[in-house]
């Protein structure tokens, strides 16, 4: 466990934690060839989405439009994870921008799968695939 700061969900290493319980959950983002990479850790779950959700949402509040969330560090993602990414891809698809995931963790994968959302979102099995896709790169 962490300090108890960290635990009531407190800024560290450019994110917010947030531990309730056995669920952790941790959000970094940096920056690659001026896109946002959102990194995601622990678990997304009815508890941890709408910090989730706030943390995109503030991105497109910024003036973000193409944004990549990397969900290799995911441990567990439910149906309200799932719709914190539908909602914030109908949001940066009004606006122009798009959203691309990275995720190479079969457990993860099998929940895209069987929703048929591996057909709505572009997923790469790593950042730098990602990145070298021209279609991942900045719109122009």
């Amino acid at each position: 466990m962490g300090s108890e700061a960290e635990e009531c969900g407190t800024v560290r290493e450019g994110g917010r934690v947030e531990e309730k319980g056995t669920v952790f959950f941790q959000t970094r983002v940096k920056e690659e060839r001026g896109i946002p990479v959102v990194e995601l850790e622990g678990e997304v779950d009815l508890s941890t989405s709408p910090q989730f959700k706030e943390t995109v949402y503030r991105l497109i509040d910024s003036g973000k439009r193409d944004i990549i969330l990397d969900l290799d560090g995911l441990d567990f993602m439910d149906s309200t994870g799932l719709g914190v990414l539908v909602a914030v891809l109908k949001r940066t698809s009004m606006e122009g921008g798009r959203i691309r995931l990275v995720c190479s963790k079969r457990s993860i994968m099998k929940v895209f799968s069987i929703t048929g959302l591996d057909k709505v979102f572009p997923i790469y099995d790593n950042l730098q695939r990602c990145m070298d896709d021209r279609a991942c790169g900045p719109q122009g």
